[in-house]
């Protein structure tokens, strides 16, 4: 008899997830900043030894069609990448309106090239 195992889950954990206002407005405000070309990307230390992300958005960039579907495709970028990203940090990805509608491969390239730059300009803790 077979065992009824279920299928791997491939979505965010609430763990890798970035969820109270208080932490967002941390990240944006207090941490270090990167740009690209379609995002921003904001880090700060977390203190928990794991990556947390935060997609946020804006009604410039559409209706909310067009805002879900960026969403989407950050976190989609952030779950390929996360194992490459440096860990303990809260990560907030901001869209730079006019939002021009990345790959998902450009996204992932950018989100990890800013995460890392803005990692660098962090004060090193002691």
């Amino acid at each position: 008899m077979r065992s009824m195992e279920r299928p791997a889950r491939h979505t965010l954990s609430q763990e890798e997830r970035l969820r109270a206002r208080a932490d967002f407005r941390r990240c944006i405000q207090g941490g270090a900043r990167s740009a690209g070309r379609s995002v921003v990307v904001c880090v700060s230390p977390n203190g928990l030894g794991r990556t947390r992300l935060g997609a946020a958005s804006t009604r410039r960039l559409g209706n909310a069609v067009q805002r879900n579907r960026q969403k989407r495709l950050v976190r989609e970028a952030f779950r390929l990448t996360k194992h490459e990203l440096p860990q303990g940090l809260d990560i907030v990805v901001l869209p730079k309106v006019p939002w021009r509608d990345p790959t998902l491969d450009e996204l992932k390239t950018e989100l990890l090239e800013n995460a890392q730059r803005a990692a660098s300009k962090l004060p090193e803790e002691a």
